[in-house]
């Protein structure tokens, strides 16, 4: 009985020894996040989300193989004959769709994903940057719409990384002020309370995340140009 009296005096101790500490607070606040995380990835687990998800997933790779698997019953169809090529046409786009994981039934933006050297990296930039391209419908390769020039694609990067440092800047902005104010009368910033210095961590947090879509949206057409410049597989060589 008296041992777990002391245990739970030391337990006190310790506990109140960590709250007056300069970062206590701040380290049980991380210490209960990761608890609640783990208890969460823990409870949705066992709640079977996670596994409804991948299963989820497995059911549309399924249909996908599925449509791959009719198109390729109906080419042996007698009754069909006279559309083979057709059936054989779409056929070939849904597997190299399928293949490279884009939602996209153009034959010739599949053929030159599939040309690339780097055909994941192809997908990605695509992906990011396909609302820039257009097809020309004569030599039926894709090329930037025409108002996305080179010099104004430049100027798109500039604008946005001058917009991630300002955003930052005034997410950053009330600390810097506080710092300021604390270096001109000496006083220590650790003596600010600890609810103004989480307020000051949130406000610097959203502004961060506001500037990382920014820089996203003004990346786009880089993305665009080099999905375009992208190295092909010399078949010669």
């Amino acid at each position: 009985m008296s041992a777990n009296l002391n245990a739970e005096l030391n337990l006190n101790q310790f506990a109140l020894k960590l709250l007056e500490s300069t970062y206590g607070l701040e380290f049980i606040c991380v210490l209960i996040f990761l608890v609640v995380m783990v208890s969460s990835i823990y409870f949705l687990a066992k709640s079977g989300v996670i596994s409804g998800l991948r299963d989820y997933s497995d059911y549309k790779r399924r249909k996908k193989n599925e449509y791959i698997d009719e198109q390729e019953n109906l080419l042996k169809e007698d009754t069909l004959t006279e559309f083979s090529n057709e059936l054989k046409y779409h056929l070939k786009v849904a597997k190299l769709a399928n293949y490279l994981n884009v939602k996209n039934k153009d034959i010739d933006l599949l053929k030159y994903i599939l040309s690339c050297c780097d055909k994941d990296r192809a997908v990605r930039l695509y992906k990011r940057g396909q609302e820039y391209l257009e097809k020309d419908e004569v030599s039926r390769k894709y090329e930037l719409k025409k108002k996305y020039t080179k010099n104004k694609i430049k100027w798109y990067g500039y604008c946005g990384t001058i917009l991630y440092i300002f955003i930052n800047a005034i997410g950053c902005a009330p600390y810097i002020v506080i710092t300021y104010i604390s270096f001109v009368y000496s006083e220590s910033i650790s003596t600010l309370p600890s609810d103004l210095n989480y307020l000051l961590i949130c406000f610097f947090m959203i502004f961060f995340i506001i500037s990382m879509f920014v820089l996203w949206h003004f990346l786009k057409p880089e993305a665009a140009k080099n999905f375009l410049e992208l190295e092909k597989i010399n078949l010669s060589s």
